[in-house]
């Protein structure tokens, strides 16, 4: 199976069929992971009202996705060092496809909440392992150079192509198509695996750190509950100071046995360098305005403008677009005025964008979010790619794969993490109770929740300040 994919035929300028059958199966897996970061934003109203859900339980549909995404992104690369790629690759396919499925039949919410945790494991298992599957099929030469060109485009553009399908499968064909897209795609993929070109297990001094992992994932899971907790009218403050004791033990456990671990998720060293730990703060950061943004448009946008969904996914565009155009603008600048400049200078307009929506007097219109959305998205995609260079920069080829997993990890938790505060915020606003509907409006909250979405880009603006440094950096090969 392997000298199917030797050197020799992959260093030929165009790519032979066993190869175009791996670029299919790996491209699309990872479209289909990329489309799942958006798609089901499009659909949160009418899932919402299709199964009874509170403003604040409706944005678990995807904190649960990307709590379990970013936390198993650590441990999948361990899983696959230990049990090899395309193992994990397949077994990933396999849960993503079955939990898309789960999702799409799901008849309560609690049972969608636990299907999308589910499928964000899934996720974090074909991520990790779909990129070095197709560097190795593919081998080194043009024909290599032009698919990893196409895979960028493809993580680049998912995320549109997600809220944009979201729109009129919701439109169109109901709510639980969004999920039922991905079980042909997942099926293909998977009777696709074994023609990808296998790779060893290292068994031998690679601890399996179930608990540390575990431990971690709950810990995320908990502050995100306490967070949405703490505004619901009528909380229990002696349960949510429960949850925080929890969380805290949980990291603290997580901690005791990275420290004793002869081979750690993260190596100690690596957290060492504060321009990297600054970058994961920007990305933190970063995924909690972008996420939570989403959220709260989406909300506004169809209850209360009366957007359609395929309206709504064409209004997130002016988000989404730009901010591919920001991340590359921003890597060529990096180069003359340095990391530091960037990651500033992105967070500024991100923050000021928000604020500057935050203070319109009287009700948005959708005028409002075209004239603003693409300065937020240009000052998001700048940060995104000099905070993840941020991280990425100096790393040994033994801890390229950990790295790109903080940077994923980081962002996503970011991101759980906004959608919690964005919920927790609108909640607090609500007339309501929150055991009911959603209101017809949210007009309440959505100036306060702009203004603390504003205040999240501002910590990150500070974190650039003060961590990272201000001279130009190399921009890592692959890294966009």
């Amino acid at each position: 199976m392997v000298d199917n994919f030797s050197g020799a035929s992959a260093s030929a300028a165009h790519l032979g069929g066993r190869q175009w059958l791996a670029l299919g199966a790996l491209g699309a897996s990872f479209l289909m992971v990329a489309v799942d970061s958006t798609i089901v934003y499009v659909a949160i109203p009418s899932i919402q009202q299709a199964l009874t859900l509170s403003t604040a339980t409706v944005h678990w549909f995807m904190s649960a996705f990307l709590i379990s995404f970013g936390g198993v992104l650590l441990f999948s690369t361990r899983l696959a060092e230990l049990f090899g790629r395309r193992r994990l690759f397949t077994t990933g396919l396999v849960v993503v496809t079955a939990a898309s499925l789960l999702s799409a039949v799901a008849w309560s919410g609690g049972v969608l909440i636990g299907a999308r945790a589910l499928q964000g494991i899934g996720a974090a298992l074909v991520a990790t392992t779909a990129l070095p599957l197709l560097a190795t099929a593919l081998g080194n030469g043009p024909a290599r150079a032009r698919a990893l060109g196409l895979w960028t485009l493809i993580g680049a553009f998912g995320g549109t192509a997600g809220l944009l399908l979201g729109g009129l499968l919701t439109d169109g064909l109901g709510w639980r198509w969004v999920f039922l897209v991905n079980v042909p795609v997942g099926i293909v993929a998977a009777l696709l695996a074994p023609i990808l070109p296998a790779d060893g297990c290292a068994t031998a001094g690679h601890p399996l750190e179930v608990a540390g992992a575990a431990s971690l994932i709950g810990a995320l899971a908990l502050i995100g509950w306490t967070i949405v907790a703490a505004f619901v009218p009528g909380g229990s403050t002696g349960i949510a100071l429960l949850r925080l004791a929890g969380a805290l033990v949980l990291l603290l456990l997580f901690l005791a046995i990275e420290a004793r671990s002869t081979r750690p998720l993260v190596r100690p060293g690596l957290l060492r360098s504060r321009t990297r730990v600054g970058g994961l703060v920007v990305l933190f950061t970063a995924g909690t305005v972008v996420d939570g943004v989403l959220l709260l448009i989406t909300l506004y946008g169809q209850e209360t403008l009366g957007l359609s969904a395929t309206g709504f996914g064409a209004l997130m565009v002016a988000l989404t677009l730009p901010s591919v155009v920001g991340s590359y603008v921003g890597q060529a600048v990096v180069l003359r005025h340095g990391l530091r400049t960037v990651a500033l200078a992105g967070m500024a307009l991100a923050g000021a964008g928000l604020l500057a929506l935050a203070m319109v007097n009287g009700p948005l219109a959708t005028g409002n979010f075209l004239s603003v959305l693409p300065v937020v998205g240009v000052g998001a995609g700048a940060a995104f790619v000099a905070a993840q260079i941020a991280v990425t920069l100096g790393a040994t080829e033994a801890d390229s794969a950990t790295t790109s997993s903080l940077t994923d990890a980081s962002f996503s938790l970011g991101g759980a993490i906004g959608l919690a505060v964005m919920s927790a915020v609108l909640v607090a606003h609500q007339a309501a109770p929150v055991t009911a509907q959603l209101p017809t409006s949210v007009d309440g909250g959505l100036h306060t929740a702009l203004a603390v979405a504003g205040g999240l880009a501002v910590v990150g603006l500070l974190a650039a300040l003060l961590l990272l440094r201000h001279e130009g950096a190399p921009v890592p090969r692959g890294k966009t």
